[in-house]
């Protein structure tokens, strides 16, 4: 894994930092976006240094604008010149039934964690070496309350995931569910986030076979309980 370019979104805080903080571990470049939290992404940044990360790039993303999506693209192929894995992390959730929720809620959630994906995997896509990992839920797998906006956002990549696999056999394109995790989007209860984020680690490094837009339900790996 040293020096293999890996881009992650949302990786200033939960799941993406601690997955950040893995593939740093073993020697990766990194592009490590954040939306909000510039300074929590500037010092996961320095610990990925600390790590011994080669080269780690810090850049702003917001998934539902088109311009903030090319704006990245360009400067990671500007540094690094073509990506090895693309890890989709970001995502939003509100927690309202559906109908309490307002339109602009709706769209929004749907433009992240739907639309977004889609439209940056598209841009990078052609310059990816090796692998899209895309971090869905285990809502998908199951029957969930989980509010339904979200639950249909998630529905949809994992479908986008398994058709866009086959369309492109020469690269690893997966999801990996995590349940219930300890970050901010679940009030930090459930599983640690350090523990979704070595099987997502496992799988970039090829740890863990998966088959072409495969599944990964990370309760199989760390042996807990708990839904996300």
């Amino acid at each position: 894994m040293h020096n293999r370019v890996v881009v992650i979104t949302g990786a200033s805080i939960g799941i993406g930092r601690d997955t950040a903080l893995c593939f740093a571990d073993a020697g990766c470049r990194l592009v490590l976006t954040y939306y909000e939290h510039r300074a929590e992404a500037q010092e996961v940044a320095a610990h990925c240094r600390a790590l011994g990360s080669p080269d780690v790039l810090v850049a702003s993303l917001q998934l539902a604008d088109d311009e903030s999506i090319r704006a990245l693209v360009e400067g990671a192929v500007e540094r690094f010149g073509a990506v090895d894995i693309l890890v989709n992390n970001a995502g939003i959730v509100v927690w309202r039934p559906f109908v309490e929720q307002d339109l602009n809620e709706i769209e929004t959630q749907l433009a992240v964690n739907l639309q977004g994906v889609m439209k940056l995997t598209w841009a990078f896509l052609p310059m990816i070496n090796d692998a899209v990992i895309t971090i869905g839920s285990t809502a998908t797998l199951h029957r969930s309350r989980t509010p339904a906006t979200y639950c249909a956002s998630k529905w949809g990549l994992r479908g986008f995931v398994k058709a866009l696999a086959l369309e492109h056999p020469d690269k690893r394109i997966v999801s990996i569910h995590p349940p219930m995790t300890a970050t901010r989007m679940n009030e930090y209860e459930g599983v640690p986030p350090a523990r979704v984020a070595e099987v997502v680690a496992a799988v970039g490094a090829g740890l863990i076979a998966v088959e072409p837009g495969g599944d990964i339900d990370v309760r199989e790996y760390i042996r807990v309980e708990g839904e996300r």
